[in-house]
């Protein structure tokens, strides 16, 4: 005996099916989902001051701090803001010589270049919470302007197989790299933050061992993956404020501390640095 199939299930013709049938399981969810875009745009995140390009320039370049700025990268920042002159450019360090020095070498830059950015430096351990609170209450409520821009730099590194890396390693690496970081920012956030809502930028310095796990770098890397975690937290937090958060992930720099490593480095991990070669700190 046949069975009509069709008959069975009791199919409907499909030229007697309504579009919307197919149409509102998509539209729904998605008329849901613009909905919540729309509140975020409108309740969570104010609308931000919109400049324009050299508007947006002039109300960044007024104070920037950089962390680690005494050599290495912070310095060759501190000489690009100089360069676009910035009003007041303020590094923090632990070694006050050095500072003496960069400060010396970044007026006379300046002066060379017409530029009248002042220069000033703070001898400081931005694993120190509270020394580094201290810092930023005496130059945000001091004579100079609030801070517009802010640059985690200081870091440290060092490479050993994980056996037989030393347990303080492990303590020093994250007190440098990401605790040093997470102590200068929450000092200095709340004095960026302004009621007009004028663009702030925070700018923290990863590394590449911090987007990927390299050989001799288990504590390395670990300090400066968590550098990403607390970036993307942070920067959900202060979008509302129009403070933008942006982390940097540089390869082997030609710097100090690039130098200092290179005396115990694993020989696996020498030849996987090389393979991304040696960079200059002001390129």
């Amino acid at each position: 005996m046949e069975t009509n199939i069709a008959a069975a299930v009791d199919c409907p013709d499909p030229q007697q099916v309504s579009p919307y049938i197919i149409i509102l399981p998509v539209a729904i969810p998605l008329g849901i989902f613009l909905l919540v875009l729309i509140l975020l745009n409108l309740v969570l995140l104010p609308s931000r001051r919109k400049l324009g390009g050299k508007e947006f320039d002039d109300e960044l370049l007024k104070h920037a701090v950089i962390t680690g700025g005494s050599s290495g990268i912070g310095l060759s920042i501190a000489k690009e803001l100089v360069n676009r002159r910035c009003s007041y450019v303020t590094i923090l360090a632990r070694n006050e010589q050095k500072l003496e020095e960069a400060k010396i070498m970044l007026e006379e830059f300046g002066t060379s270049i017409g530029s009248a950015t002042k220069i000033a430096y703070i001898s400081v351990d931005v694993s120190d919470a509270e020394k580094i609170k201290d810092v930023a209450k005496k130059l945000c409520e001091g004579q100079c302007p609030n801070v517009t821009m802010l640059f985690n730099v200081a870091g440290t590194s060092s490479s050993a197989a994980f056996v037989d890396t030393d347990y303080k390693e492990f303590d020093r690496l994250m007190d440098i790299n990401y605790l040093g970081t997470a102590y200068t920012t929450r000092a200095f956030l709340p004095y960026m933050k302004s009621s007009n809502k004028a663009p702030r930028a925070v700018i923290i310095t990863s590394s590449q061992a911090g987007q990927l796990g390299v050989f001799g770098y288990t504590a390395y890397s670990a300090s400066k993956f968590a550098l990403r975690g607390f970036a993307e937290a942070l920067h959900m937090e202060v979008a509302r404020d129009n403070i933008s958060v942006q982390i940097a992930f540089p390869p082997d720099t030609d710097t100090p501390g690039f130098e200092l490593e290179q005396t115990d480095k694993p020989e696996e991990t020498r030849l996987i640095s090389e393979t991304s070669g040696l960079f200059k700190p002001d390129r």
